[in-house]
């Protein structure tokens, strides 16, 4: 079953977001967001993307997830460096790589190797990552602080408004780690948006009689890969999307006027102030300029940083009637995004230029 939705915009500016179409706004709880998709179109899973950089899955290792390590045997966690690999082995491995370790073996390089005793010979567990499938050139650019974490970075005073803020003490993601993570957050919009499932969406009879009901339906398609919201009650989740609407279609519009002229709709329609009547309108369109596009222009904000910035609204963990369990799950998705975020901005930017985003 798939529900038809519409997006209301008002003239005086304020975006709606009523769950109307085929079903009653009672029913619309019962809809399930992987509803609109369909096993030939496997590439992210609902729920796929989690907020922690470091085990990030792809399409490749989907299945593998649940495989014992195939350098010591133990329980994997996932596809890492080539291989499926132990969060043992893999950070062994990335430690090694990393720090350039060099290792002997005292015996005659063919030491066992299995979970009980990986650690008896360093140099014949290195030797069968290698041999099993571990890319050292996977993660030489990586810059994991490991051990004493001494050159973990600081987020600057200026980005939290404290004197000498850290993050808590779990450990930060790693430069190119948060890369990866909104990269895939880049990925999944850009394929939701060109998915098979929008063409299929119109040709099984669904009304789209506007850009306002593609945006409703790939929102429906994005939310639904992002962790945890499938995991949440269905409540929640059509909860969550009331709030969110409204946000992701005006962001939608800033990131699409960004580097234009003008305001652009999804359709490419262009609202001017100069070809505007209504004085609402008007009034909105130079709000969205001022408070909006200006700041964005001259920050120069990337897709990764929009993409981000849908993300953290969406998993707000303080919409006041959402359940607690809800709450608690979103409220530590959107940490890791954060911290994430702050590590992709010490990577790309200057320490100042980090701080003033």
């Amino acid at each position: 079953m798939i529900c038809s939705f519409r997006i209301v915009c008002s003239l005086r500016g304020i975006f709606t977001s009523p769950l109307v179409g085929r079903h009653a706004i009672s029913t619309a709880c019962e809809y399930r967001f992987d509803s609109l998709f369909r096993p030939e179109e496997p590439a992210f899973r609902p729920g796929a993307v989690t907020m922690d950089p470091y085990t990030q899955p792809s399409a490749s290792n989907q299945s593998a997830s649940s495989d014992l390590c195939v350098v010591c045997g133990d329980k994997a966690i996932g596809k890492h460096y080539g291989a499926v690999a132990c969060n043992g082995c893999k950070g062994f491995f990335r430690r090694s790589v990393f720090q350039n370790l060099q290792y002997t073996c005292r015996f005659e390089k063919s030491c066992h190797i299995d979970k009980d005793h990986r650690n008896a010979c360093r140099f014949c567990r290195f030797q069968k990552c290698l041999s099993d499938g571990m890319r050292p050139e996977a993660i030489q650019n990586e810059r994991d602080r490991i051990g004493s974490t001494k050159h973990r970075k600081r987020v600057s005073s200026r980005l939290c408004g404290q004197s000498e803020p850290q993050l808590p003490q779990n450990p930060v993601a790693a430069p190119s780690a948060s890369r990866r993570l909104l990269q895939m957050l880049v990925d999944i919009e850009q394929r939701i948006a060109n998915s098979q499932t929008m063409n299929r969406l119109l040709r099984e009879g669904v009304e789209c009689k506007s850009s306002k009901q593609r945006t409703m339906n790939s929102i429906i398609g994005w939310a639904s890969m992002l962790h945890p919201l499938p995991e949440i009650h269905s409540d929640d989740r059509v909860l969550l999307l009331k709030h969110f609407l409204p946000c992701f279609a005006l962001l939608n519009v800033v990131q699409k006027s960004v580097h234009a002229p003008h305001l652009l709709l999804p359709n490419d329609e262009i609202l001017s102030l100069s070809t505007s009547h209504i004085p609402s309108v008007v009034a909105i369109q130079s709000r969205i300029l001022e408070e909006l596009l200006v700041p964005l222009r001259r920050l120069r904000a990337d897709e990764a940083e929009f993409s981000c910035l849908k993300a953290l609204i969406l998993l707000n963990g303080d919409v006041a009637t959402l359940s607690e369990q809800s709450k608690g799950k979103l409220r530590e998705a959107r940490d890791a995004l954060l911290k994430a975020l702050f590590g992709f901005f010490n990577e790309t930017f200057s320490a100042l230029d980090a701080s003033l985003r």
